[in-house]
């Protein structure tokens, strides 16, 4: 059974401020290699035809170009690309996704992955996603527990229960982004995994898990792919349909209410969701960037030259409108900029 990977490139990536903004925002950027976010995710997932099928992907409407100028870029073709008018969260792309892998690929299964996380071990995530696909085909809805490497205080936990196959368990419970001592706990009791929003599954499976816990937001994603137009050599959900459809995250709206959920754990495969700047590298030595008596230090730019001298645990990110600087500890305050700058009506920085 083929797995047909779906990339979820919807985010905005707020706390990625400055170099993230809406009409690039960080799936779209180099923040770890030479190839974006994007790039590496479409690449990670795509084994020859051998396993995977060609990308399906769901982007917003104003990154039709973007994407198909990426994809160009590292010679993939996707299967169909889905632009969302508005924001309706990851419940709803999981939807649309199921509808369409129903329509176009019915023998498949849909891999649901964010488009901005980073994976150091590509093939050792094609592994693990095809160590979930007989528990998907079986009506598990399938997802993935990354080994942690330390209490992280900034992701979701899975805590695992019995085995259901090699690899793969029964999901006892979802737990919210905790504090540090209970992120010790969870290390130390062991069976924790942090939550990286990614899911297997048959259409068939999460149809109708929709139908018992979320009818409307299925309901609103099919009609919204039944009624899409072309655009851009793309595909436009319909709007008025689409904004119309509740939102909601796919962990909320189903993984938290079915029986049916599974894991496949410890992935262990360098994962990172370069959810802030503290995740991100330095700009290569290329850059010029100059540091003197400085430690733990991480610069960015897209153009200016960067000097730091006597610092350390520090973040500084240059544009050629912005600069932002910031403690390596708070990086995941930067969101806090773009909040205020939306209140002040800043968009010419957003």
């Amino acid at each position: 059974m083929k797995i047909q990977p779906v990339i979820m490139s919807g985010g905005s990536g707020t706390r990625l401020w400055p170099l993230s903004r809406k009409t690039r925002p960080k799936q779209f950027l180099n923040l770890v290699s030479d190839r974006s976010l994007f790039q590496e995710t479409i690449l990670r997932l795509d084994d020859g035809g051998k396993n995977f099928a060609p990308p399906l992907v769901i982007c917003g409407r104003g990154h039709a170009g973007l994407v198909a100028d990426q994809l160009d870029a590292i010679g993939v073709k996707a299967a169909d690309i889905i632009l969302e008018p508005c924001p309706r969260n990851t419940a709803a792309v999981a939807a649309v996704a199921a509808a369409w892998v129903t329509g176009n690929n019915k023998d498949a299964l849909a891999l649901i992955a964010p488009a901005d996380h980073h994976v150091e071990d590509a093939s050792g995530f094609r592994r693990n996603a095809l160590t979930g696909a007989a528990a998907a085909a079986d009506g598990a809805i399938v997802t993935f527990g990354i080994k942690p490497t330390h209490p992280h205080t900034g992701y979701g936990y899975i805590q695992s229960a019995e085995e259901i196959s090699g690899g793969v368990y029964r999901v006892a419970s979802f737990r919210e982004k905790p504090d540090a001592r209970t992120a010790s706990d969870y290390l130390s009791k062991g069976g924790y995994y942090w939550n990286a929003g990614i899911f297997l599954y048959h259409p068939t499976a999460m149809l109708d898990a929709f139908a018992a816990y979320a009818p409307k937001i299925a309901e609103g994603a099919q009609k919204a792919l039944a009624a899409s137009t072309p655009e851009n050599g793309a595909r436009l959900l319909d709007e008025k349909i689409f904004s119309e459809t509740p939102s909601d995250s796919i962990d909320y709206a189903i993984m938290e209410k079915t029986d049916k959920a599974a894991v496949v754990a410890p992935v262990d495969v360098g994962w990172t969701d370069i959810g802030s700047w503290s995740e991100a590298t330095t700009d290569p030595d290329s850059a010029g960037h100059m540091t003197v008596d400085s430690a733990n230090v991480t610069l960015r730019s897209d153009g200016p030259v960067i000097g730091a001298v006597g610092v350390d645990n520090l973040i500084i990110v240059a544009t050629g409108d912005a600069v932002l600087v910031a403690r390596k500890d708070r990086a995941q305050d930067v969101r806090a900029i773009v909040d205020e700058l939306k209140r002040r009506g800043r968009e010419d920085l957003l």
